[in-house]
C-alpha cells in the first residue's frame, strides 16, 4: 500500500470522532454548493452512528480507497467528493475512476481546500497543513483544478472560488491530534505568514483564538 495512503489512514483512525463535530466538515458554505466511500473503517463506523442518530436510512457505506473504487463502471448518475483529495496521491488516478464510476452524461462535483495562485502563499499554505497532519499531500489551486478535470476528459460547466473553510487554531489542531512540537511550530508560521497570508487566509485573533479561512474550489463537470 502507498506509503501515502497508510499515513492518511492511521490519521482518521485516530481522530474519527473529531470529524464528527468539526464545524468545517459537517456544515459550512461549500455544503450548500455541493449537491460514502472511507478509506478507513473508524471513520465509516462514526458514519454510521451519525445516520442511525439522525434516522438517515438511504445511504450505503463502503469501505476503498480513491484511486481504486469498488464500483462499477457507469454505476452512478452524480458523483461527488469534498474535503478530501488534498490526502490522496494522485488525484489525476482518483479522477480517471471518478470517470469510469459515473455514466456518460453523469455529473461530477469535487470540492476541496485550495491554495492561492501565488506560490509564497501556496508553499506557506501547504506547508502549515503538512505540519499539523503529515497525510496532508497538496492543495491545489483552482487553476490546476480546472486542468486535473479537463485532463481527465470531463468537461467543466462551473468552477466556483467563493467558498471558504473557516477554521479556529485550537480546534483545528485537535482536531489533526498534532503534537506539541508541532503544535508550538505552527504557532510560529502563524505569527510571521509571508506577505499578503493574512488577507488571504483572513487571519484574525491569536492563541488558540486565532481564526483563519482556507479557500475552496468547487469544480461541477459532466462525463462526456
Amino acid at each position: 500500500m502507498d506509503r501515502t495512503i497508510r499515513e492518511a489512514g492511521a490519521q482518521f483512525v485516530r481522530q474519527a470522532a473529531h470529524y464528527t463535530t468539526s464545524r468545517s466538515h459537517g456544515s459550512g458554505d461549500s455544503l450548500a454548493v455541493m449537491v460514502a466511500l472511507d478509506l478507513t473503517a473508524a471513520m465509516l463506523a462514526e458514519a454510521r452512528r451519525l445516520a442511525a442518530e439522525r434516522s438517515v436510512a438511504n445511504v450505503t457505506f463502503v469501505q476503498g480507497i480513491a484511486d481504486a473504487l469498488p464500483f462499477a463502471a457507469s454505476a452512478f448518475d452524480v458523483t461527488t467528493c469534498r474535503i478530501a483529495p488534498h490526502h490522496f496521491p494522485s488525484v489525476p488516478a482518483f479522477l480517471a475512476e471518478v470517470v469510469r464510476v459515473t455514466r456518460p452524461g453523469g455529473r461530477v462535483v469535487l470540492g476541496d481546500t485550495s491554495s492561492p495562485e501565488g506560490p509564497a502563499l501556496a508553499a506557506w499554505h501547504n506547508g502549515v497543513e503538512a505540519l499539523r497532519d503529515p497525510s496532508h499531500v497538496r492543495n491545489y489551486t483552482a487553476a490546476e483544478w480546472r486542468a486535473f478535470a479537463e485532463g481527465a476528459g470531463l468537461t467543466v460547466a462551473a468552477l466556483d472560488t467563493s467558498c471558504r473553510s473557516h477554521l479556529v487554531f485550537g480546534d483545528w489542531v485537535r482536531r489533526g491530534g498534532t503534537d506539541p512540537a508541532r503544535v508550538a511550530a505552527l504557532r510560529r508560521a502563524f505569527a510571521a505568514p509571508p506577505p499578503g497570508a493574512a488577507a488571504a487566509f483572513q487571519l484574525q485573533g491569536e492563541g488558540d483564538a486565532l481564526e483563519f479561512a482556507w479557500p475552496i474550489t468547487i469544480v461541477a463537470a459532466i462525463r462526456p
